[in-house]
């Protein structure tokens, strides 16, 4: 799923709040210093200045433009933008005192000081905050692929230089070049070329893929519409634009403009929610974890001693890897057992099921007995550690089926469009049949439908249902 870039004021509304509190302890604490007392809610004149430099700043914060390019500004340039704004509020605010007629019972001393800790306060806040975005977004970033000829790569990579980027181009695929030749432009490495460009985006955790082709150079045929099947979201610097998906639009990536494709795409506040939901369900699910574990891990260490989790590489969103927590519900023996049981795997397609799996915690040597681990995976109590990688952000309660990295290196190309969000505890798979499903195709059919027709609403009904599925254990084994 594809975020669009929000207008400047949604974008940058935490700064709006932030700067927002500041002036108000501003008041406060000008307030409290001259009238030496801290009580400022109990003077009904001082009660309406703090509501009316609130109802400013929001106005001001609309109609200006000072929290533009707000991350690429150095410290003089910032605590120059902080003192326009903050005498733009101050000024409205004294002429909205005036036409209120209270201008003369209010204190100038205490307009002054708020000024004054205003430009400190809100200056420090806006610096501190900044610093903490910038190792947000170096720590997590968008990872994204230019694929363009070597003048292009010089062109665009000198051009995102001066920028403040909310992604990093981790690798060129040059055109027309030879990648044997040039092994890197500008310190970012040339990893592919039209040839292996699908083989290297199989492998590799990208985002967002950014096409810039000259109008002499021909493109292999179907190439982009390829990119496109792996549900990868394409932006296209060409003029022509007919081989991307129908779900597209125009924008401007630090001064690029391009034409994006997506699989979906969604707001800065779906994403937002989608996140709080995801918090709030994981910490709720943590502490049922915590209960549960009081039982479970005696019980799991008395029928096969050893670690209580089990801890497995799974891939994420657009290839990103992460370690997956689950209750162990199978010997310790049974990544190693796998390879001789593959010939009895009950799956179509890239994934392993059994439903007599020999592996499992108290099966018995055929798999036919149901002990312990059938139960721990029938009532999918196992997958209770999961909400740790759900707080953790590399999964979502609801999402995809996190697949091994086994699995992935044999995905046809459109079998990747399932890695185009994070993946979840429960999703379509989880509540359309689980173990009932026996061919992958139909697996990649319901995460594909899921992620083109994802709404806050669909997650709700999904978590509904499973909890239904899980308590009625209907296609479970």
């Amino acid at each position: 799923m594809y975020q669009k870039n929000p207008s400047s004021l949604i974008k940058h509304i935490d700064f709006m709040i932030l700067d927002l509190i500041c002036f108000l302890i501003s008041i406060w604490l000008a307030y409290a210093i001259h009238m030496n007392q801290w009580e400022i809610w109990e003077s009904q004149l001082y009660r309406s200045l703090m509501i009316i430099i609130a109802l400013v700043h929001i106005c001001v914060s609309a109609f200006d433009s000072n929290y533009k390019n707000i991350l690429r500004r150095g410290y003089l340039k910032e605590f120059t933008a902080v003192i326009r704004h903050v005498a733009l509020v101050i000024s409205v605010m004294l002429i909205l005192m005036f036409f209120q007629k209270s201008l003369d019972s209010l204190s100038r001393i205490v307009v002054a000081y708020t000024a004054v800790f205003s430009l400190a306060v809100i200056w420090l806040e806006r610096t501190l905050w900044k610093k903490f975005i910038h190792h947000r977004l170096a720590k997590n970033p968008r990872f994204l692929l230019l694929v363009t000829d070597l003048a292009g790569a010089e062109r665009i990579l000198n051009q995102f230089e001066d920028q403040m980027l909310d992604f990093q181009v981790n690798g060129i695929a040059l055109v027309g070049e030879n990648p044997g030749r040039i092994k890197e432009v500008n310190e970012v490495p040339v990893v592919a070329n039209t040839e292996t460009l699908i083989d290297y985006l199989m492998k590799s955790a990208t985002d967002e893929i950014l096409f810039s082709i000259p109008q002499n150079t021909q493109l292999p045929p179907e190439l982009i519409r390829e990119c496109s099947l792996t549900g990868i979201t394409i932006h296209l610097e060409i003029t022509t634009s007919d081989e991307l998906s129908e779900t597209r639009y125009e924008e401007d990536i630090a001064g690029v403009t391009v034409m994006t494709s997506y699989l979906k795409l969604i707001t800065t506040g779906q994403a937002f929610f989608k996140r709080t939901m995801d918090i709030v369900g994981a910490i709720v699910g943590l502490i049922i974890t915590g209960i549960a574990f009081l039982f479970v891990a005696p019980a799991i260490y008395l029928s096969d001693p050893g670690p209580i989790f089990f801890k497995q590489e799974r891939v994420g969103k657009n290839g990103r890897t992460f370690k997956l927590y689950k209750f162990r519900s199978m010997y310790q023996d049974a990544e190693a057992r796998k390879a001789e049981l593959m010939e009895k795997n009950e799956m179509k397609g890239q994934m392993f099921k059994m439903e007599n799996d020999p592996r499992i915690i108290g099966s018995g040597p055929d798999g036919t007995r149901h002990g312990l681990g059938h139960f721990l995976r029938a009532s999918s109590i196992d997958e209770l550690p999961q909400f740790w990688n759900v707080l953790k952000g590399d999964m979502s309660l609801v999402g995809t089926r996190p697949p091994l990295p086994s699995e992935v290196n044999m995905y046809n190309t459109y079998h990747r469009a399932r890695l185009a969000i994070k993946p979840g505890i429960t999703g379509m798979w989880q509540v359309s049949g689980r173990s009932d499903i026996d061919d992958f195709e139909e697996v990649v059919r319901l995460d594909t439908q899921y992620i083109q027709n994802w709404s806050l609403s669909l997650d709700v009904k999904i978590l509904v249902k499973t909890v239904l599925v899980v308590f009625m254990r209907k296609g479970s084994r």
